[in-house]
């Protein structure tokens, strides 16, 4: 039955929406308020690349950089005078006053951002302006480095524009000190637009040179929406997912504000002092203030928490040690069994000395008791709201105290204080408020001891008044020592912890512990059971290191050295896995919202490890092997177990039920999905922990999976500290719908413990396509030469015989001086081959440039080596081929002309012991002449004849890769017996069973951005008359859809049409047959298309087989499952004579109707009845429909 026509759109539409038909554009245009948002929201990251992101690899919190190598960035200089900021280098003015090398090398060639250059007469302001940037978490923090040469500058000003407001982020006038100083910042959340501005303001008549490198934004990126969050996070309206402490906390961390506007946060109550003291009326010593209007103070906060506005109101304090300010709540009683929680964010800033206690005071069924301390923080921590957090157990009534005080040029301040709706307030009782408690000195100076005369800050001892400056200098001042004994010098026993005092401000801090109640280690360092410093969970929001501070020491002689003894505890794990069991030493990376997940499935197919009993596939036993016999690698974790360092999933195979309850043992695996949850980020990553190397070579293996019309690239890359990425393998688009195994060498430099990193990166184009890995295993020693090489991310291993002729280039910047202007893999500019210059100046007449690859392994069956190979258009001369066992013995010469293409080689291999291929291009003497290699591939089997290929090891050197101008799909390659989310033929055409492979598209994936997908044959030599034979196989629903497939032949002058046909229903396979002819070279191009609507069918190719020279043979009358291609008057004459008859017969019928009183409207005939099909009209052929071509 057909649809209604008003029902199509409505059914498509729906189509379009489900997961497996949604058409995504391969190439991303954010939207406006996704560009400079510090997430990379397109793959390469263009949306970010004007705001500090140049293509490196971040992992979860990692920073958008800018450190002026490359370009400014998208900082722009908005000075209205001479004096200006500019980008430059110390190399380029050697004798100027600015810094003599950057911060990001630390040479004369490193880039920065400089002013000073302007010679003036009056006082000039330069400014340097960031690009507009979209969206601030509330962790996010800017650093950067500045220099100032001289003593011409005046002022230095951060500050922050968001809307009408400009916030202060830090402002100072000097004194300056030499070289490079880092400056950190908070920025808070910032809703909408904003920009940086960093000034320097100069003298009168002074240069007033300035430096700013490495500006540096971290953690400043909101959550992305996942589809599902992990067990216990909270999942925000705008679908995010935060973490469960970050609930009610008075930040805004899912960027719409709903992990602050939930049912729990409303029995929370909240003091931001924005309109008094709330519930905090008991106080003496704090006042409430706001930063806009406030004192002159260098220390004095430049915003409140709760607005991040210099409008909002705080309470600040300048108490000195001697009477701290003190705020009280009132009475709470904790509802059990929970806790009563209190969370609050703290400034200290300006001071050493400043300092902030929370005690808990009870009141017993007697009288009030002592107060409690709860938490302690003391020192400088920068000029930061630090949130913190204490949970209070009480069976009485309590009250919480608040005791702020600081030294000179201090602050102390107090916003948002926030008590879980477990706090509940006890009735008050009739009568006069009690007092204020305050905590009183640490010591109390008995009558004996002489009265302290000393300033404020100094030291009193003795009869001395030690001032800070001598204090922890190393020389003693003191008779007994005093103003040297809290300086660092400690073993933890005491109290004090010798003066080191935690100033952590993020999820991490430093706490002394005693040995017996902290799990491990279990003594301290001199073994007994003592106290030490450990890193422990913390409730701060900012930069994620746990920091601890000794007071300022110093000065120190030349010979000064730091003893300490420091505990690491690490959980071993293995890099060798088959994920059956777990993700052993490999964990996820978080920077988008695209995850590999850790999958099950069931049966040879699905998995590599389980699927070692399929026929044609190679013996996992080996990885696993290695995996049993490798090392076991220590990783060492910053984080805290639950943190974000690990992220697992479980989740089924996508078309693939995971419920089975028989059936064969079930596998595991890695997979990377775009489509679960929809990623908008770059890619994915799956990396190790730092691993230390067990021999100079070590050599990775492991199985991948690469498959779909739209799949993208992975690629395996090494980090080491200090150094930048190295790339050693990658991959790019399908690979067919199979497990392929790959090695990689690493190379570790001697004697070096350096540690490394190993990281797995899928990057998605598009959602058309998915990514697994398994079998993963490393054990010492190289790699067997690799089976396929594409010269993407390194040479492979080929030797250049010590001459070093041979090179590995790119033609990215147009500018090569000879080789082919694109490479074969990728066919871009940016992709990269082997070229040797054939030049007589390079390699006289004669003359041999050999290329040697590394040692393959032996061969088990007879084997097919192809190479695509380019050949300038001036005779280079001869390209041969050898096999060198235990001698060289050559196979193939090439000494054909040369042209535009790249063309496909090939040679036959048997080997029963290792061996080795060389390439040796022999020179004719002729200039601007050159031989390029690419794409190499060993395969199982004889090599097939020219475009022919029965696709049971692959495609035979038929080109699958993307046209850009088509919509970026790709014909894919599998078998019946593979799982697949796409339908497919159940046996192939070769073998006739599910065991045999075909090439396949899936024509569902096409739609307003993709109209066709080409598979291309190999350059052909011109012909006469040629045949091409293959089988096809179509399977499309009824009525308005239609699958399509053409036979075109490509060449210089443009495309031809040869053969077509339409298919609906056709589950079987049908052969064809075209007669090509073409006056000069040509490909063969099977185009898969639309004839109609967007539907779920394939189109599948087998058996093909190209006969150069021979005229296609008609088919016999039995024939009845071929489609032939017809001459053009037979065809063109019965169709139209058959077409001229039907018009008339329905002329007739309907007059005849008419006058029976039975005709129906032409509406209703178009509702009725389906139309003709199109009949295509190429150049010298038609392609009838398949209503006339075929049986049905």
């Amino acid at each position: 039955m057909s649809l209604p026509g008003h029902l199509l759109p409505a059914l498509v539409l729906l189509l379009a929406r489900s997961p497996g038909w949604a058409w995504v554009p391969s190439r991303c245009r954010a939207p406006r308020e996704a560009v400079c948002n510090f997430v990379c929201d397109c793959r390469g990251c263009p949306d970010e690349a004007q705001c500090g992101y140049h293509g490196a690899s971040p992992t979860l919190g990692a920073p958008f950089a800018c450190d002026f190598e490359q370009d400014s960035c998208g900082w722009r200089d908005i000075s209205t005078s001479g004096y200006s900021w500019l980008r430059d280098r110390a190399g380029a003015a050697p004798e100027g006053p600015g810094p003599r090398s950057d911060h990001t090398l630390g040479t004369d060639l490193g880039w920065y951002a400089a002013a000073g250059t302007h010679r003036g007469r009056q006082a000039a302001t330069a400014v340097l302006r960031s690009p507009t940037l979209h969206e601030a978490a509330p962790s996010c923090e800017l650093s950067l480095w500045y220099h100032v040469a001289s003593g011409g500058v005046a002022e230095l000003r951060l500050e922050l524009t968001h809307g009408a407001e400009t916030l202060t982020l830090w402002q100072s006038s000097g004194p300056w000190v030499p070289g490079w100083q880092e400056l950190v910042v908070p920025t808070g959340r910032i809703q909408g637009d904003f920009r940086v501005t960093f000034s320097a303001t100069r003298n009168a008549t002074r240069r007033g040179a300035v430096a700013l490198d490495d500006v540096v934004f971290w953690s400043c990126g909101l959550p992305t929406p996942q589809a599902h969050c992990p067990l216990g996070h909270h999942h925000c309206q705008n679908k995010a997912c935060v973490e469960p402490h970050q609930l009610c906390d008075g930040e805004d961390n899912c960027g719409d504000r709903s992990d602050e506007d939930t049912p729990t946060c409303n029995h929370h109550m909240t003091t931001d002092f924005e309109r008094g003291l709330g519930l905090w009326n008991h106080s003496e010593g704090w006042a409430r203030n706001r930063s806009a209007g406030g004192p002159q103070h260098p220390a004095w906060p430049h915003r409140d928490h709760s607005r991040n506005s210099a409008q909002g109101s705080f309470l600040v304090s300048v108490a000195e040690p001697s009477a701290p300010a003190i705020l009280s709540s009132p009475e709470f009683q904790a509802s059990a069994p929970r806790n009563c929680s209190l969370t609050f964010y703290h400034y200290l800033h300006g001071s050493e000395a400043g300092c902030l206690q929370v005690f808990l005071q009870t009141r017993s069924p007697g009288a009030p008791q002592a107060a409690v301390l709860l938490r302690r923080r003391h020192g400088e921590l920068g000029a930061a709201w630090v949130r913190d957090r204490v949970d209070i157990q009480s069976k009485h009534p309590f009250r919480i105290l608040l005791a702020g005080q600081t030294g000179p040029g201090g602050v102390v301040g107090l916003d948002d204080l926030i008590l879980s709706d477990h706090c509940k307030p006890v009735p008050e009782v009739a009568g006069p408020t009690p007092g204020l408690w305050a905590p009183g000195p640490r010591s109390q100076l008995s009558s004996l001891q002489p009265w302290n005369f000393c300033e404020p800050g100094h030291l009193f001892c003795g009869d001395l008044c030690v001032p800070p400056e001598q204090l922890c200098d190393f020389q003693q001042q003191c008779p007994g020592g005093e103003d040297e004994q809290e300086c660092g010098t400690t073993d933890f026993e005491s109290p004090s912890a010798g003066g080191w005092e935690d100033a952590s401000v993020g999820r991490l801090q430093w706490v002394r512990l005693p040995a017996q109640d902290s799990g491990s280690p279990g003594t301290d360092a001199s073994g007994a059971a003592g106290h030490f410093l450990s890193v422990q969970r913390a409730w701060g929001q900012l930069a994620e290191q746990a920091r601890v501070l000794t007071p300022t020491l110093g000065p120190s002689g030349p010979r000064c050295e730091l003893h300490m003894a420091y505990y690491f505890q690490s959980h071993p794990q293995e890099i060798s896995c088959n994920f059956e069991r777990g993700t052993c030493g490999w964990h996820t990376g978080h920077l988008t919202d695209a995850h590999w997940h850790r999958v099950e499935s069931r049966g040879p197919g699905y998995d590599h490890t389980t699927g070692q009993g399929e026929a044609g596939r190679p013996d996992p036993g080996a990885a696993l092997r290695l995996g049993a016999a490798s090392r076991t690698l220590g990783a060492s974790q910053t984080g805290l177990p639950g943190g974000r360092g690990e992220r697992w999933a479980e989740c089924p195979q996508p078309g693939v039920s995971a419920a089975q309850p028989h059936g064969p043992p079930a596998g595991h695996f890695m997979l990377l999905d775009p489509t679960e949850p929809p990623a908008q980020g770059p890619g994915a990553h799956l990396l190790t922990w730092p691993q230390t190397p067990a021999a100079a070579q070590e050599c990775l293996s492991f199985w991948y999976h690469l498959y779909g019309p739209q799949t993208g690239t992975l690629r395996l890359a090494m980090r080491r500290e200090g150094e930048r990425e190295r790339h050693l393998w990658s991959r790019s688009g399908t690979h067919g719908n199979r497990w392929h195994e790959a090695q990689a060498t690493l190379h570790h430099p001697q004697d070096s413990s350096a540690k490394y990193q190993l990281l797995f990166e899928g990057l998605r184009d598009g959602y058309h396509g998915t990514m697994a890995l398994d079998d993963v295993a490393v054990r010492p020693g190289p790699c067997w030469a690799p089976k396929r090489c594409s010269f993407e991310d390194s040479a492979c291993g080929f030797s250049t015989g010590g001459r070093g002729l041979w090179t590995r280039q790119a033609n990215a910047t147009g500018q090569a001086a000879w080789g082919p202007p694109a490479d074969h893999t990728t066919e871009t500019a940016q992709g990269h081959y082997m070229v040797v210059d054939m030049s007589p100046q390079a390699l006289p007449r004669g003359h041999v440039a050999s290329l040697i690859s590394e040692e393959h392994r032996p061969l088990a069956q007879a084997a097919c080596l192809t190479f695509w190979y380019h050949l300038s258009l001036h005779n280079p001369g001869t390209l041969r081929v050898h096999v060198e066992k235990a001698e060289r013995r050559q196979l193939l010469s090439i000494s054909t002309h040369g042209g535009f293409a790249w063309r496909l080689g090939s040679v036959d291999l048997q080997a029963e012991r290792a061996w080795r291929v060389v390439f040796e291009a022999v020179a004719a003497g002729v200039e601007r002449s050159y031989v390029a290699l690419d794409d190499l591939l060993l395969q199982d089997g004889p090599c097939p004849p020219p475009a022919s290929c029965d696709f049971e090891a692959g495609l035979c050197g038929w080109s699958h890769l993307p046209w850009p101008g088509l919509g970026g799909y790709s014909w894919d390659w599998s078998s019946g017996a593979a799982p697949s989310r796409y339908p497919q033929p159940p046996v192939d055409h070769t073998l006739g069973t599910e065991a045999g492979h075909f090439a396949l598209f899936e024509t569902a994936v096409l739609g307003p951005g993709g109209r066709a997908a080409w598979l291309r044959s190999q350059p052909l030599p011109a012909t006469e008359a040629s045949c091409l034979r293959f089988w096809y196989h179509m399977g499309f629903p009824e009525h308005f859809y239609k699958g399509e497939l053409r036979v075109l032949l490509s060449s210089a002058r443009g495309q031809l049409a040869v053969w077509g046909a339409g298919g609906r229903l056709r589950h079987q396979w049908l052969e064809g047959q075209v007669e090509v002819a073409s006056t000069e070279e040509f490909q063969i191009v099977f185009e898969a298309t639309l004839g109609g609507q967007p539907a779920l069918g394939p189109i599948a190719l087998d058996d093909v087989e190209y006969l150069a020279g021979q005229r296609c043979q008609l088919p016999t009358p039995s024939q009845g499952d071929t489609a032939v291609a017809t001459s053009v008057p037979a065809a063109v004459g019965g169709t139209l004579l058959l077409l001229v008859l039907l018009a008339l017969l329905g002329l007739a019928g309907r007059r005849w109707l008419q006058k029976k009183g039975g005709c129906p409207s032409w509406g209703e005939m178009d509702a009725m009845a389906p139309s003709f099909d199109n009949i295509l009209f190429n150049a010298d052929h038609v392609t009838l429909p398949a209503s006339v071509t075929n049986d049905q």
